[in-house]
């Protein structure tokens, strides 16, 4: 076994300990490398309801830090979700709704802590859990029990894992993308995307494929981010261009409800196809901005309309508008939206990524060119 000075006791903490802890600010819920608290309330109740049964739960670990002035911080590795669910059924954030334990039901069934009686709240703050002391390690062993725990309990994703394992300036760079507008305004990322970390490695994939090529996202997502972020020196440049990139598309698309670009699958799309026309679209006057804006609005429209099956002649004339700025022959634009339907299917497929990117590049190409 190696030694890194690593120490770990056992131990327990009542829950009314914990949320002393809690109170002080000693306790550190959600440290950088943490997932957000992702639980749905089913599972809040039914641990509540472990504890109320006084059966036993899992042990959770803790990483002590002791500072040279004597103060003390316990940050979570391992239980976020089980503390942060106890820690707000005690400030009544949720009720006891949907009791498994019949005797537990009849008697508790939808009331709030508060709500409970002294002896049942006493005797719940006197819960012990059973406490895995990590005390004193370095930052990077900390982030190593949490991913190696993790991934033997296979509870968090890989992006996550990532997150733990590879801080740094490369994953900066990607809370940057995703805290950039335009993932808001596009509304591509659903809630439970970010919470396990899906927009991070979405704009990891992006940034990769536009460094490095397309690729099938399974066989080469791990090796490209490994590199990048163990070089994030070499592409410093190339992140800032990108961020450019993402500022230009967020003021350039029409951005009306939910479009096509709102969809992962075509919101990759459009970021590889820019970033391969960057230079060109760097150097554009107002009139091809509003005609680029124009021709990505028609065109999201007109594949989607394809996909309805063109109700009254609505894909029909889509294609002719999009025919007249391009000045292509409405035969070709059809034949490009046929085609860029078609490597919609398998989205994640490595032909099919090319389909799209192909179809829509050649459409941006021409009118950049002309």
């Amino acid at each position: 076994m190696t030694d890194h000075g690593l120490k770990f006791e056992i131990e327990s903490k009542t829950v009314a300990e914990f949320r002393s802890l809690n109170k002080s600010g000693e306790l550190i819920l959600q440290p950088e490398y943490q997932r957000q608290a992702v639980w749905p309330e089913r599972a809040k109740v039914s641990l509540m309801e472990t504890i109320l049964l006084g059966y036993p739960i899992p042990e959770i670990y803790l990483a002590y830090e002791t500072s040279p002035e004597g103060e003390q911080k316990a940050s979570v590795v391992d239980g976020q979700q089980r503390l942060t669910s106890l820690l707000g059924f005690l400030n009544n954030k949720f009720p006891l709704d949907g009791l498994e334990d019949e005797k537990l039901r009849e008697k508790f069934e939808g009331l709030y802590f508060t709500d409970l009686p002294d002896d049942v709240r006493q005797e719940f703050f006197q819960y012990r859990f059973p406490i895995r002391r990590l005390s004193n390690l370095a930052d990077e062993f900390v982030r190593a029990v949490f991913a190696r725990v993790n991934r033997v309990n296979m509870v968090l994703t890989e992006q996550e894992l990532r997150n733990a394992l590879l801080p740094g300036p490369f994953n900066d760079f990607l809370k940057d993308c995703v805290a950039h507008p335009i993932s808001s305004v596009s509304g591509v990322f659903s809630g439970e995307r970010r919470k396990r970390g899906g927009d991070l490695e979405f704009y990891a994939e992006v940034f990769g494929t536009c460094i490095f090529g397309l690729s099938n996202k399974k066989t080469e997502l791990d090796e490209r981010y490994d590199k990048i972020s163990a070089d994030f020196e070499d592409y410093q440049d190339r992140s800032i261009e990108f961020l450019a990139l993402l500022t230009f598309l967020k003021a350039t698309i029409k951005w009306a409800g939910r479009t096509r670009w709102s969809n992962i699958v075509d919101m990759f799309t459009l970021l590889h196809v820019s970033w391969g026309l960057r230079d060109k679209l760097g150097n554009v006057d107002p009139v091809q901005v509003e005609q680029i804006r124009d021709i990505l609005d028609l065109f999201q429209r007109a594949v989607s309309a394809k996909k309805r099956n063109g109700e009254n002649g609505e894909s029909a004339n889509l294609n002719a508008s999009l025919s007249a700025i391009l000045e292509m022959a409405p035969g070709e634009v059809d034949k490009a939206i046929e085609g860029y339907m078609s490597g919609i299917r398998n989205s994640s497929d490595l032909g099919s990524r090319r389909i799209r990117s192909q179809q829509l590049g050649s459409l941006l190409s021409r009118k950049l060119e002309s």
